[in-house]
Formats: structure tokens, sequence, C-alpha cells
């Protein structure tokens, strides 16, 4: 597999995410920080996911994809739109509720804009974020009822996690 790339851009009014080779949880900062650049202001009128170089795309980056899905549609009134050509990608997309949430494009012309890589993005942390990875998860339960059932044991372990981290953290701070 390919390794992963993040591209954004907002252009004429438009944003544009652009997700190439393996989409893992290490990406889902980056992912998470253009996301959240496609919604600064102004607010974009239309949004456009280009995964017609995606091979895989894991749950959290899912989750995130999600938070697309409602940001769009409080910001725009719209279905933002999939642009995917592969196969499992697209089956995967509709078995996780994507297709109620966003107009997939099966067979696109490919959107161009002058895309920003998100490696570029300043702060990135390695270490991994349990809060971004619950958010994520709970977002594809809100997307899709059905998908409750395949992540909420992954969803009590990380609030459990974040719990003990939250005590450890006090405990720290209160023993000097």
């Amino acid at each position: 597999m390919n390794p992963g790339h993040i591209y954004y851009a907002v252009a004429a009014d438009r944003a544009f995410l652009k997700l190439v080779g393996s989409i893992r949880y290490p990406l889902s900062q980056r992912l998470s920080l253009a996301v959240g650049r496609l919604f600064e202001k102004p607010q974009p009128r239309g949004v456009v996911v280009d995964l017609q170089e995606a091979e895989f795309i894991d749950s959290t980056c899912l989750g995130l994809l999600a938070r697309v899905a409602t940001q769009s549609l409080n910001a725009t009134r719209e279905r933002p739109v999939i642009v995917s050509q592969v196969p499992e990608v697209n089956r995967l997309l509709c078995s996780m509720g994507f297709d109620r949430v966003f107009t997939l494009v099966k067979d696109p012309t490919a959107p161009t804009a002058n895309l920003t890589d998100a490696a570029e993005l300043a702060g990135v942390a390695n270490r991994p974020d349990p809060k971004l990875v619950l958010d994520a998860h709970c977002a594809l339960c809100e997307i899709n009822a059905k998908n409750r059932h395949l992540f909420q044991d992954v969803i009590e372990q990380l609030e459990v996690h974040m719990e003990d981290e939250s005590a450890s953290r006090a405990e720290s701070s209160g023993s000097f």
C-alpha cells in the first residue's frame, strides 16, 4: 500500500479534500486539521472529497470524513460530494452509511484546485490523540445507527482510557 497523503484547498467558495494511498490513524490529526481549515471563515458553498487515489481508509479517518458531512450540511445545507472509483472504498463508504450524508460520484472528472499538502500543517503531534479517535468513532455512529454495534466496544474502551489518563494527570498534578 502507498503511504497516505492528505491535500486540501478552498478556492472559489468551494472546499476540496483529497486523500491518497492508505489513510490510517497516524494521519488522523493531519486530516482533522485539514478538515478544520476547510470550514474556516468564510464558509464554503460546497465541499468535494476526492478519494480516487485512496486505497484504504481506517475507521478513525472515516469518522473524520463523517464530520465533513455534518459540518458541510450545517454550513451549506448541501450534501458534500465524495468522488471515488475504487470499488473497495465505495463498498466501505456505503456500508458505513456515507451514501446517506454524501453524494457519491463514481464516474467523475477529477476536481482541480491548488491543493496544499496537509503534512505542512504546523503542530502535528506524532502521539495518538484518544479524544480525536473517540470523536471520529462517535461521528460514524451519528451518521448511521447500525455503526453503533460495530464501534461500541471501541468507544467504551476509549472512554475508559481517557478517564484513566485524566485521573493520572490529576494525581500527578496534586503530588507536588
